[in-house]
């Protein structure tokens, strides 16, 4: 679980609360791969009764089939990896195309044109599996080992890849694993698997267990238009692979680390302030950086082509620092500090050609210490957070016969996590128009969480249908504690330092509570699909399904079996040429999204605060009365937190239609319209709210703020994916995905809130999400060079994003401080883009039957200061200016030792 902090406006409802569980961490599917095709003689007759089998080079692992009547035939259950395929029929020779690779989840395609037999029997081809899934309608695409192991990855993240991928976007691009989103859908929208079963934290919907990049074989990124089987997302689902052993020992050491003598320093560090002089080196300090990544992997074969083994152990020592940009302090950086120690160990065992099995388990135990600071969160802001977290996972796969596939999982993952102040858990919250000071009001926190899945995937093939039925069932339990404005939260109206004979510098609000509030939250999400897989014609598929969703989350009244939770899906794939190198490819559907945790938490633990609002309250210490105003504690009714009846889980319609073609060998080229509404989002509205230009009145004095979860928000995206892929052959790979995208949405986050209280409140949210910029580009490549060196590189651009100005004051007397510009929309102004050359170049050394590479890799080749954050405070003196900078040049050196 990685932690991350967002930064909301502080409003003084305690709704600047509603993102109760800051803590981020970060549906069951099958990850095998299909084999169809048809086999017919020279003439293009088909030929039944032709055997085919199909046998993993690496494990042994062997499948085989018959062709039916009209020369078809299917395989399915195939794990993804290296295979060669036999077909034979008595009176023809015997066909064998080696050099297949296969990748997650995908159908392939192979035809065979036998020809009789002669003097020589056998016929050996080495071929490469279709680049164009012919059959499929989903926008997917594919990131496979070579990839994973050969492009510069800062940290170790594979995450980064994802956002290389066309319909994938971010913020920043060094904001990984839990800022990633798609199709305009708010934090949290998305899905991840780990071979086939959920690596979601339901708190917030994110990445509950980080796996490192060597343990990953490869993994599939779906952004659009997945079959029904895949839930539990209204935007992208990213299936994960691990890897396995096979028939030869194989392992490697590895070792990289990057330090602050060949860094830079971040733009804010070196000059004063955007824009301002650049520093000399002996005006500032170089504060220490360093980065150690150590890992080791060994796997093997318990019994050839029967029973192997995968294990891996990955350490990591990082320390950093956060620049600090309030113009409330001196400049500072806060050196900061993550220690993770991961395992993974895998066993695959195939009892015969009817029954195989796997199981794995991993551990993740991360630190923080001294995270969260930077842009206007002060050194005393900062956190530390323990984190650990366990995964068990058996999987069995059977084949009742020829025209039958079942696969079973069983699932358990705990994970628990902490987080307290770095320096005084009692220390009171400051919220000041440029800066925030002291621990946050939600802090300390810890809480645990425990899923129990199963999943049953049953497929049947019959005829010219591949039918499949599912059950996906998994039962979540959370438990903790979180303290609340525990000691207190103070509201400032001016950036003057405390004179304590100035009035003007006192704070005007003290919100506090005096209770630790309990978490107890069970949870309940089964998913029910069936699909078929429809061969109209030997160029036609069409791809239809539907899925049930339930949800039964505890402080929550979810309309169950509400129409709008059955999910249809109608895609096609029609191969004009008939080829196998072409398909145009479209479809619609509806997805649905998991409800996050976090608002049935809401309601059941906000309902438990017991606020005091103090006005004009003494400071430092509130016990001491202002000398120049008496304090006026005021227990106002509390506040009420409710979510509406009949609760709809919020979903997406989908609609795509795209083309992808094989042009030459190994190099493709597509395309792909998506446009995707978002219905039924959550936001929370306040049905008591403070009347605008009134400061205080309310419709109901005799209650406070009436805060109800309602799914009213909605989204709009429509975009243009067009892809470019050269698979790596002759030495050589390339990929170029670019996105042109239009992202609408009134609502970022499962809580979010508007702005204002005025009438059109809500109408003026509606605007371009925080992700939405209109173009992405990202171009990836590897090359190898003579001599045994090999060259590698990311080129990633992202044209700037939208932001929102606030006045610093209560312009409109509602009681928040999140007013925008009279008669604009949220995200009114653009910003700043962002544009990163990452490069690494590797020397491999061959040494018997074992490999040295050496490597340096270099990230922000061009040293460019990518801006972020925005300050947006209407009237102050950095107004528009950028808070925050993308990392500098950095660099990081490695080796490893293949054995």
């Amino acid at each position: 679980m990685q932690a991350l902090i967002r930064k909301p406006v502080f409003i003084l409802a305690p709704l600047a609360l509603g993102f109760l569980l800051f803590w981020a961490k970060s549906g069951a599917q099958t990850t095998l791969v299909t084999l169809v095709g048809t086999v017919a003689d020279e003439q293009g007759s088909p030929l039944p009764g032709a055997s085919v089998m199909v046998k993993n080079i690496e494990t042994g692992y062997t499948r085989s089939g018959m062709t039916r009547a009209d020369g078809r035939y299917i395989i399915s259950g195939l794990q993804a990896g290296r295979y060669e395929c036999q077909v034979s029929l008595q009176g023809f020779m015997t066909e064998i195309q080696k050099g297949l690779t296969f990748a997650v989840g995908a159908r392939v395609t192979i035809d065979f044109r036998l020809k009789l037999a002669t003097i020589e029997e056998q016929v050996t081809v080495t071929a490469q599996a279709p680049m164009v899934e012919t059959t499929k309608s989903e926008v997917s695409a594919i990131v496979d080992r070579i990839k994973i192991d050969s492009l510069p990855l800062l940290d170790r993240d594979f995450s980064a890849l994802t956002l290389v991928k066309a319909g994938v976007l971010a913020t920043e691009y060094t904001e990984m694993s839990n800022e990633i989103r798609s199709n305009a859908q708010p934090y949290g929208s998305e899905d991840i698997l780990t071979d086939g079963v959920s690596n979601e934290w339901v708190g917030r919907n994110i990445v509950n267990m980080a796996i490192p990049a060597d343990a990953i074989q490869e993994f599939r990124i779906m952004t659009n238009q997945y079959e029904a089987e895949y839930g539990n997302s209204s935007g992208m689902v990213r299936s994960v692979l691990t890897r396995s052993g096979t028939n030869d020992f194989h392992g490697r050491v590895a070792f990289l680390f990057r330090d602050e003598f060949f860094d830079d320093v971040n733009y804010f560090v070196n000059h004063e302030g955007y824009q301002g002089r650049e520093l000399r080196k002996h005006e500032y300090e170089k504060i220490p950086f360093s980065h150690y990544n150590w890992s080791v992997n060994f796997g093997g074969p318990i019994k050839k082509d029967k029973a192997h083994f995968f294990f891996i152990y990955e350490g990591t020592s990082h320390r950093e620092y956060s620049t600090v940009t309030s113009p409330l302090v001196e400049k500072e950086t806060v050196p900061w500090n993550r220690t993770n120690n991961q395992l993974l160990l895998k066993f695959d065992y195939q009892l015969n050609e009817k029954n195989c099995f796997s199981f794995r388990y991993g551990l993740n135990r991360p630190r923080d210490h001294n995270k969260g600071a930077g842009g206007l969160y002060t050194k005393t802001t900062a956190y530390d957070s323990t984190d650990v977290a366990h995964d068990f996972h058996l999987n069995w796969t059977n084949y009742p016969s020829d025209k039958m596939m079942n696969e079973v999982r069983l699932f358990y993952s705990y994970e628990s996590y902490a987080i307290h102040s770095a320096y005084d858990d009692n220390s009171y919250h400051e919220v000041r128009p440029s800066g925030y000071f002291g621990a946050w009001p939600n802090h300390p926190q810890e809480c645990s969480t425990r899923r129990y899945q199963l999943v049953e995937n049953f497929t049947l093939f019959l005829g010219d249908h591949n039918l499949k039925f599912g059950i996906d069932a998994s039962r979540i339990y959370m438990a903790g504690y979180l303290n609340l404005y525990l000691p207190g939260m103070y509201f400032f109206d001016t950036d003057e330092p405390f004179d304590r004979n100035n009035s003007s510098t006192y704070p005007y609000l003290l919100i506090r509570s005096n209770k630790t509030m309990d978490i107890d939250l069970p949870y309940w999400e089964v998913g029910v699909f069936a699909q078929d897989s429809w061969r109209v014609t030997p160029r036609l598929t069409l791809n239809y399904g539907l899925r049930y969703n339930y949800y039964q989350i505890r402080f929550l009244d979810i309309d169950t079996f509400n129409i709008r939770h059955f999910n249809p899906r109608l895609g096609f794939a029609w191969d004009p040429i008939g080829d196998g190198k072409t398909s145009i490819k479209g479809g619609i559907g509806t997805y649905s999204q998991n409800p996050q945790a976090n608002l049935g938490l809401i309601v059941g633990i906000m309902n438990q605060l017991d606020l005091q609002y103090i006005f004009y309250p003494g400071y430092p210490d509130p016990s001491v009365p202002s000398p120049f105003v008496p304090p006026t504690p005021v227990e106002p009714p509390p506040s009420i937190y409710k979510a509406e009846q009949n609760i709809i889980a919020p979903y997406t319609v989908q609609t795509t239609l795209g083309f992808q073609k094989e042009f030459l060998t190994d190099l493709s080229f597509g395309f792909d319209l998506v446009w995707s509404k978002g219905h039924k989002l959550s936001r929370i509205e306040n049905d008591n709210p403070i009347i605008p230009g009134t400061g205080f009145l309310r419709p109901d004095m005799s209650k406070a703020d009436i805060f109800v979860i309602r799914m009213r928000a909605r989204s709009d995206y429509k975009a243009l994916y067009v892809t470019v892929s050269k698979r790596y052959s002759h030495r050589w790979f390339m990929d170029i995905a670019y996105t042109l995208s239009k992202s609408m949405s009134d609502v970022e986050f499962d809580v979010s809130e508007p702005y204002s209280y005025d009438p059109d409140g809500w109408d003026r949210m509606y605007g371009p999400t925080d992700f939405d910029a209109r173009h992405r580009l990202a171009v990836t490549g590897i090359i190898d060079l003579p001599w045994g060196f090999q060259l590698s590189g990311l080129a990633y651009y992202r044209s700037a994003l939208p932001w929102t100005p606030f006045y610093l004051t209560d312009v409109n007397q509602d009681g928040l401080l999140s007013d925008m510009e009279p008669g604009k929309h949220r995200n009114s102004r653009r910003g700043f883009d962002q544009f990163y050359l990452n490069l690494r170049l590797s020397k491999y050394i061959k040494i018997d039957r074992s490999q040295v590479q050496v490597f340096a890799e270099v990230y922000n080749l061009l040293n460019r200061a990518n801006f972020g954050n925005i300050l947006p405070r209407i009237n102050s003196p950095d107004f528009g200016n950028p808070a925050t900078a993308g990392d500098p040049r950095r660099f990081q050196f490695g080796a490893r030792f293949d054995f």
